[in-house]
């Protein structure tokens, strides 16, 4: 691929991708509880199911991409490959902050040793890294995209062949096995839907994949014929499948709708969003998982609401990132300078609060 080539439809889902993901988080935190029974939630959450499964497959779409264009470059361990590691490094310290139970070694040291295992929980953003780097390693072993390309397909499909036998650490909610699976069929099937000459042809392959690969899965899931997974079937090759069905659904129809994505405000958007959906996962998390909450309780006395107070708090969430996202990416296009420094205070202000803080 091309260095400035884009492909918008990749840029949407992740953006898709991305604003659902806001959702689940505030509808985890404010809905009612007493509303979780209900049949319309039970759709709800199997529509969020989908979520992590196609930010992470973007992810190894993404990867796919960025060793097309930079590839060559990474086997010389040169300039490239220092600023690739740099942004999964950023990334990876990210993840591990979001799960420092609180911001001082001294009171980790002096507190019970059960809150260092809170380190130990992955989620989205540390199976992207970990397996990312995998897929690097990969890379650098076989030195040839196309073979890489072939591998990352075997490596997704052994993953999810034994994913009902991995056993479970009791702490992530997102374990590298089978997670990573997810990253693994990205990068392997836009490597095959990028390197085929008839790329409508395959598109159109994919949703028709997605809309009957999950009758499928679901008519083989109901027959009677026993298997070691019944019991876990959305860890099972079947349940990881079916969440590959949606991400291909998706991406399936937004490619036949590439030139109305790039001539929208909408489209363009869900674009601005897919290339920033980092800021967009780490920014909404802070404030969902830390201070709505309490912000709530202190202005309403209650952070439990009905289905449509939960929608608009989603819809204000979206608004107010948005509108930080188009900041940022406003200060990294014309003042890189400022944004690399932002970064580095950053990363040094966290580190040195860590240490200092009582």
């Amino acid at each position: 691929m091309s260095k400035g080539q884009r492909f918008a439809f990749l840029d949407a889902a992740r953006g898709i991708a991305v604003l659902w993901m806001i959702q689940v988080h505030v509808t985890n935190v404010v809905l009612d509880p007493a509303l979780r029974s209900s049949w319309w939630f039970t759709l709800l959450n199997v529509s969020n199911g989908y979520v992590a499964p196609t930010f992470i497959f973007c992810a190894g779409s993404g990867l796919w991409i960025a060793l097309s264009r930079r590839g060559e470059a990474y086997l010389t361990a040169g300039t490239e490959l220092r600023t690739y590691l740099k942004r999964l490094s950023y990334v990876l310290f990210c993840a591990y902050v979001m799960h420092t139970p609180v911001l001082s070694l001294r009171r980790m040291l002096e507190g019970p040793a059960q809150a260092w295992t809170s380190w130990l929980q992955l989620d989205v953003l540390h199976v992207i890294v970990y397996a990312s780097l995998a897929a690097l390693a990969a890379f650098f072993v076989l030195r040839n995209l196309r073979r890489a390309t072939i591998a990352y397909g075997i490596i997704a499909a052994a993953i999810m062949a034994v994913s009902w036998s991995i056993p479970r650490d009791g702490i992530s909610q997102f374990p590298l096995l089978p997670w990573s699976g997810y990253l693994f069929a990205g990068a392997a099937i836009t490597g095959w839907f990028m390197q085929t000459e008839s790329k409508e042809r395959l598109a159109r392959l994919f949703i028709i994949i997605g809309l009957i690969g999950p009758i499928i899965l679901f008519i083989g899931k109901g027959l009677s014929i026993p298997m070691p997974w019944d019991a876990i079937w959305w860890r099972s090759p079947g349940g990881l499948l079916f969440r590959v069905c949606a991400t291909l659904l998706l991406l399936g129809s937004l490619y036949f709708l590439e030139q109305r994505i790039t001539s929208t405000r909408v489209g363009r958007l869900l674009v601005t969003l897919g290339n920033e959906s980092l800021f967009m996962y780490i920014s909404h998390l802070l404030l969902v998982y830390g201070s709505l909450v309490p912000w709530l309780d202190q202005m309403i006395g209650t952070h439990h609401f009905g289905p449509s107070t939960t929608l608009l708090m989603w819809l204000v969430v979206c608004v107010i990132f948005t509108s930080l996202m188009f900041a940022w990416r406003w200060v990294k296009t014309e003042r890189p300078d400022i944004a690399a420094w932002i970064l580095r205070l950053q990363v040094g202000g966290i580190i040195l609060a860590f240490l200092v803080l009582p």
